[in-house]
């Protein structure tokens, strides 16, 4: 995280398989709606999104399935990262076009923290789904540079589709979670400041990690995402600048543009967050 983080301590939690106390869970998140409508190119932004993104159910994957992007600017977009997610079978497979003859990309089996590794897939990854490469499907990685993606064979990975889509407004400091395109959440928000900004785009959850100290800084839990901060690349306490969503201990910032660029919720927000 963005200095937000310290290494976790063994503690089993709740529902989700365990990892330490290190959970690796599926959500799509999309950072700066209203923010990304100055992005150079042809394609979407979230700028010229309405509040309300359109729904993911079967009449969106559908209409956007019929023209499978390819992402090759840097840029996730809500119709783009539709909520499937892969996790590699073991180590992770992945090359920078959709073939074993081309580049590998060196990924590692597990996060940072100690979670399985997973991708988010950019387009449909449903099994009747056009394929511009069959057998192949385009993933957002967790690495540096924001937005980068590669390719994985379709037999290397399960995949899965979560329903929960989060949206966290800078503008107006706020984070919305969407459960197959109804809204089940919405909190306010602190942000990063002008010198360390919390980064646009889409990207994903890479990570739960159950803090063990309410008190601290980052609250009861923090959400790790495939996302790092353009500004800050590592911390003294070992962070390369990995962006999250976590609690906090000064709940009074709430509203405001005060972080290293994750987003803070109060930890009464965090949990409730965490209870979806």
């Amino acid at each position: 995280m963005t200095g937000d983080l310290e290494p976790p301590t063994a503690s089993p939690w709740r529902r989700w398989p365990v990892v330490a106390n290190v959970v690796a869970i599926a959500a799509v998140i999309v950072l700066g709606i209203a923010l990304l409508g100055s992005c150079a190119g042809e394609r979407p932004t979230l700028g010229s999104l309405p509040p309300s993104l359109p729904p993911t159910g079967a009449d969106a994957t559908s209409t956007i399935a019929a023209t499978v992007p390819e992402v090759d600017d840097g840029i996730l977009t809500p119709d783009e990262l539709l909520g499937w997610i892969a996790t590699p079978a073991g180590d992770p497979e992945v090359y920078d076009q959709p073939s074993v003859d081309a580049q590998p990309i060196d990924i590692g089996p597990e996060t940072a923290a100690g979670a399985p590794t997973t991708f988010a897939v950019v387009g449909d990854a449903s099994p009747d789904a056009p394929q511009d490469h069959p057998g192949w499907l385009q993933v957002a990685l967790p690495t540096r540079p924001n937005g980068s993606t590669g390719w994985v064979p379709v037999d290397s990975v399960t995949v899965v589709k979560t329903p929960f889509r989060v949206f966290v407004d800078l503008a107006g400091r706020t984070l919305r979670v969407e459960d197959d395109g109804t809204g089940v959440f919405t909190a306010a928000v602190a942000i990063g400041t002008a010198d360390n900004p919390t980064p646009v785009n889409g990207t994903y959850v890479t990570e739960l990690i159950d803090n063990n100290d309410p008190e601290g800084a980052y609250g009861p839990y923090a959400f790790g995402l495939a996302m790092h901060s353009d500004t800050i690349t590592e911390f003294g306490d070992g962070g390369d600048g990995q962006v999250g969503i976590h609690g906090t201990n000064r709940p009074d910032l709430i509203g405001q543009a005060v972080s290293h660029g994750c987003v803070r919720l109060s930890n009464d927000d965090v949990e409730d967050l965490v209870d979806l």
